[in-house]
C-alpha cells in the first residue's frame, strides 16, 4: 500500500486491512486517552468495527473525498492523521490526528502533520487546510500553533462528546503561507 516517508523515523502509510489488529490493539490500549477528545473512540468495540472504518476510508479515498494514513514511527503504528471533507470547488481539506500515549512527547505529530501539508498541497494541489480541535485540548491545539496555522475562528458548543458540548477552535493555512514558510 501506498506509504509518504516524512523522516528516517516517520512514515505514514494508506490505512488498509493489514493494519487492522495493531490499530485496534493500539486503540484499545489507548481508549481512555483519546475517548477525552474523540467520539468515535466508543465506537470502536472490536477489531471488525476497525475493519468496518478502513473500508469506509478506502471508500473516501478512492472517491477523493479523503486520505487516511496510519503513522509508522520506527516501523510501529503510533496514531493516525489523515486528510479528509475534501471540498474540489474550492480545493480545501481538513486535517484529523491522534497519537497513542506511548509517543506523546517525542514531535512524532507535528512531523506528520507536516507530511500531511507536505502530501496535500504538493501532490493534491489543495489551496487551504483546516485543523479544528477542541478549545481545552491544549495538546492537539498546540500543533496548529507550531506550525503557524492562523487561528480563524470558533465553533461554539460544535462537538458533543460524552454528554459535553465543546468549542472547537479553527485553525488554517493557505498554500501561499505554507509556501512562504517552507522557503
Amino acid at each position: 500500500m501506498f506509504e509518504y516517508k516524512v523522516n528516517e523515523d516517520i512514515s505514514l502509510k494508506l490505512e488498509d486491512h493489514t493494519d487492522s489488529k495493531e490499530l485496534f490493539d493500539l486503540i484499545d490500549a489507548s481508549r481512555s486517552h483519546l475517548s477525552e477528545w474523540l467520539s468515535w473512540v466508543d465506537k470502536i468495540q472490536t477489531e471488525k468495527d476497525i475493519i468496518e472504518s478502513i473500508k469506509r476510508n478506502l471508500i473516501d479515498f478512492s472517491k477523493q473525498e479523503g486520505m487516511h494514513f496510519v503513522i509508522l514511527y520506527k516501523g510501529e503504528i503510533a496514531g493516525t492523521v489523515g486528510l479528509k471533507y475534501f471540498q474540489w470547488d474550492v480545493k480545501s481539506a481538513e486535517i484529523g490526528y491522534w497519537l497513542a500515549p506511548d509517543y506523546l512527547g517525542k514531535g512524532i505529530m507535528t512531523e506528520a502533520v507536516k507530511g500531511v501539508m507536505a502530501y496535500g498541497f504538493e501532490y493534491v494541489s489543495l489551496d487551504k487546510i483546516e485543523i479544528w480541535a477542541a478549545e481545552d485540548n491544549l495538546k492537539s491545539r498546540s500543533i496548529p500553533e507550531r506550525l503557524n496555522f492562523v487561528h480563524e475562528g470558533m465553533r461554539r458548543n460544535n462537538e458533543l462528546i460524552k454528554g459535553t458540548y465543546h468549542t472547537m477552535m479553527i485553525y488554517g493555512m493557505l498554500k501561499s503561507e505554507w509556501i512562504t514558510s517552507n522557503r
